[in-house]
């Protein structure tokens, strides 16, 4: 890749006067990654600066270096979950589904702008979100596609449930995003649905004191089972799914289910989102009527393809410098 790398202040202080520069600040093994030409994404962005006279450099995000060059007047784009705005800043990381990127102004995930942007279904072309949605979720879930790997999908279809509960951990985050603990979404949702069989995954990457504490309080129910089977495999088996703010919260979308998100999302507009315990109860009893009639093909369609960048697509490029050079006179 056509890409310094930044390693001091003393050379970032020497690049000060490039304007005509893009900067990449990288968090952990994003930034071996990135310099190691794994990402279409920065390698197809990379050569086509290059092509239009901007020199690109790379910096691990939040050392001297990288301080100093969010000072400067470059094109600075973030690698990693810490939102921000600045006058040439964007932030730039794979959304719920690999394969499509967001280059957002604000941040990322529950932090990113399409928190606040509006969702018009009938501004959307039926067809082409159809289309869209038919070849995104149907080898997503043929081929047991997901953000984290997953366990093989099952032969026989799982026990019908009432809802899936997913666990994550970001209860401990500096920054709050959810409104219900984990704790409080399996024990509201266990005494919600108490005549019917509801399931509890833990996270992929949960801890073990994590975990440990999420099988104690499910154990406290007869009508709950923990399991780690395809998170496909639990959309499919169940009537909701609740979950704070997760990945698997998305994918279920592409089932067509009813998704309560029990923390901040910028795919709130799919979902419902209480903030107490008595509105996840209203929730788990009502929404599955309540999400009958929504537009799931439109809606993936608006969020990935029409908000997000595909660098597969031949039109990526254009649409990643058109983003970039919105924020930067180049």
């Amino acid at each position: 890749m056509l890409m310094e790398q930044v390693r001091t202040s003393m050379s970032a202080r020497r690049i000060a006067s490039d304007s005509r520069s893009m900067v990449i600040h990288a968090e952990h093994s994003w930034f071996e990654s990135i310099r190691a030409d794994k990402f279409d994404f920065f390698n197809k962005l990379v050569k086509h600066a290059t092509s239009q006279g901007v020199s690109t450099r790379i910096t691990a995000a939040e050392g001297a270096a990288s301080k100093l060059l969010l000072t400067q007047d470059h094109i600075n784009i973030m690698v990693g979950d810490r939102p921000g705005y600045g006058r040439n800043l964007l932030h730039a990381l794979p959304s719920y589904i690999w394969g499509f990127w967001y280059l957002d102004e604000v941040g990322v995930f529950w932090n990113s702008s399409m928190r606040f942007n509006r969702f018009c279904p009938s501004e959307i072309d039926a067809d082409k979100a159809e289309y869209f949605f038919n070849g995104v979720s149907g080898y997503m879930i043929r081929e047991n596609v997901s953000k984290f790997p997953q366990e093989v999908r099952m032969k026989t279809p799982l026990q019908a449930a009432a809802a899936v509960v997913f666990a994550q951990e970001i209860e401990d985050h500096v920054s709050r995003s959810h409104y219900l603990t984990t704790e409080q979404m399996i024990r509201v949702t266990a005494a919600a649905c108490a005549d019917d069989l509801v399931y509890v995954k833990p996270h992929p990457q949960q801890s073990k004191a994590a975990r440990k504490a999420i099988l104690d309080i499910c154990a406290e129910y007869q009508n709950v089972t923990v399991s780690d089977a395809s998170v496909h495999d639990l959309i499919e088996a169940s009537n909701c799914v609740v979950t704070q703010n997760s990945a698997a919260g998305f994918e279920a979308l592409m089932h067509r289910r009813c998704v309560i998100t029990c923390a901040k999302s910028d795919y709130w507009h799919a979902t419902l989102t209480p903030k107490r315990s008595s509105d996840l109860r209203e929730a788990l009893k009502y929404g599955p009527e309540a999400m009958a009639e929504f537009d799931y093909p439109k809606y993936l369609y608006w969020f990935l393809d029409r908000n997000c960048l595909e660098p597969a697509k031949d039109e990526f490029v254009k649409r990643a410098w058109a983003r970039i050079k919105s924020k930067v006179f180049l």
